[in-house]
């Protein structure tokens, strides 16, 4: 017994050593007065939300939380948590110590000095296989990093699918506001033609001219149905994203209060500069990493089985005898067989192993180092395009102004008859035209910020997670 128990000492202090693991990050620059969680929003749902609540638009926050229920690809991505957490728990269940409680009964004659009889037996049955290089923690270590790529992964397709819904539900509120002005623009086509044909009844205006009027209305005629079909096809596409019936869609769309300015949203989503460890809180980023940890503590595993295997079973009975009319009842136990194993034949498969192991391990290391350089370009691109717009915004304001000041001079001019029909109208679409372009810049800034909400991982708030002390 005291040569045994030395044996399990000694195992033990082999359990500390371990095979060597490749790195398990890459070595990036990380600003030290930023705060940043370790995943966009912490990964919670909650936090998400108020996100978006930032907007005041009841419709927006409730219709992103009914997008988030009905879409397949969330679902499809928790069921792959609940099954990186089934995993992890397995492998922490089969890296362990394992015991089991076991019942017996057999019949017969085993020893030829004992009687037929029958022979019953309970009791727990022991075993471990242990880890003499750290593959067992390598083990759990994988399953850990996995578990954690998936709820990135979890958290990631929530951030896509509010990104989805918003970005739908914004280009609906300008798409009716485009609507209203390709309506206006094709009265006031009408209008034009109108007055050109009864100019040529009356033989003032030549046939081509009244020609060109009548196709201008037909054009503004198609343009505005084309608007119209637009509209409607956005308002099937979030009917299929909400679950929300059409008719109460519709409803609840008329009543949403106004879209925020272009002041309004840069003093709620402004970014002047981004650390580099919000890079890496992007789901894509942290799940890239956390898939290079996975890869690392199975090249261990993997050199860990070239190694020796230690494996110990035990197991304590109670055993209860009954034949040729007497009754034996007594306690077996036993410590053993301790077995050290090593391969001998047959290592080229583990060899082969090793080598495959190492080689995700490699693929794992450049997918992390291009997402991250994915993640750098998607966020300069996104402040690209918002630095231009706010360089063009001022030239559309200008625009407007311009144009709509002529239009109400035009429109002075013609009640005092200094003005015909044609140069009011014409005027007119000068100023429908210009109100259609900043219609058009307010729809890109908000993709653009909806954009930029997507490359930071939709979670980088510069208001509340202000520098540090």
């Amino acid at each position: 017994m005291k040569r045994m128990l030395a044996v399990l000492a000694g195992t033990m202090l082999l359990g500390g050593c371990s095979v060597g693991r490749p790195p398990v990050d890459v070595a990036a620059p990380v600003p030290p007065t930023w705060y940043a969680p370790p995943l966009a929003h912490q990964g919670d749902v909650g936090q998400l939300s108020a996100w978006w609540g930032r907007f005041e638009d009841p419709v927006l926050s409730d219709w992103v939380a009914r997008a988030q229920e009905q879409s397949p690809s969330v679902a499809s991505a928790r069921a792959q948590v609940f099954a990186a957490r089934a995993a992890r728990l397995n492998v922490e269940a089969q890296t362990g110590p394992q015991a089991a409680l076991v019942a017996q009964a057999s019949r017969g004659i085993t020893d030829p000095t004992v009687p037929l009889g029958t022979t019953l037996s309970a009791g727990v049955q022991a075993s471990w296989a242990i880890g003499l290089w750290g593959q067992d923690q390598a083990r759990q270590d994988s399953a850990q990093a996995q578990q954690d790529s998936a709820n990135a992964g979890w958290h990631e397709a929530r951030v896509l699918v509010a990104a989805e819904l918003a970005q739908l539900y914004f280009a609906q509120r300008l798409c009716q506001a485009q609507r209203v002005v390709a309506e206006r623009d094709r009265d006031s086509r009408a209008i034009s033609a109108e007055n050109n044909a009864v100019a040529e009844r009356a033989g003032l205006t030549a046939p081509a001219v009244a020609a060109l009027a009548r196709a201008s209305a037909a054009e503004g005629v198609a343009r505005e149905r084309q608007q119209t079909q637009v509209c409607e096809g956005q308002v099937k596409s979030l009917v299929a994203l909400t679950g929300v019936p059409e008719p109460e869609l519709r409803r609840q769309l008329a009543g949403a209060p106004a879209l925020p300015d272009a002041t309004r949203l840069d003093r709620m989503l402004a970014v002047q500069a981004v650390p580099a460890e919000v890079i890496r809180q992007r789901p894509d980023v942290y799940r890239a990493q956390r898939d290079l940890v996975a890869a690392s503590a199975e090249v261990g595993v993997a050199r860990a089985a070239l190694l020796p295997g230690l494996s110990l079973s035990g197991s304590l009975l109670r055993n209860r005898f009954s034949g040729a009319g007497t009754q034996v009842s007594f306690n077996t136990w036993s410590i053993g067989p301790i077995t050290l194993s090593l391969p001998l034949l047959g290592r080229a498969p583990l060899h082969a192993g090793v080598d495959s192991a190492q080689a995700r391990y490699e693929a794992a290391a450049l997918a992390y180092a291009a997402t991250l350089r994915k993640a750098v370009s998607e966020v300069e691109q996104a402040l690209v395009q918002l630095a231009a717009l706010r360089e063009r915004e001022s030239s559309t304001e200008v625009a407007v102004a311009g144009y709509g000041q002529s239009f109400l001079a035009t429109e002075a001019r013609y009640r005092v008859g200094l003005a015909s029909l044609n140069e009011l109208e014409e005027a007119r679409r000068l100023k429908l035209n210009a109100d259609s372009a900043a219609v058009a810049l307010q729809q890109e800034r908000l993709n653009a910020w909806i954009g930029l909400y997507v490359a930071l991982g939709g979670g980088f708030d510069p208001v509340n997670n202000p520098p540090a002390p």
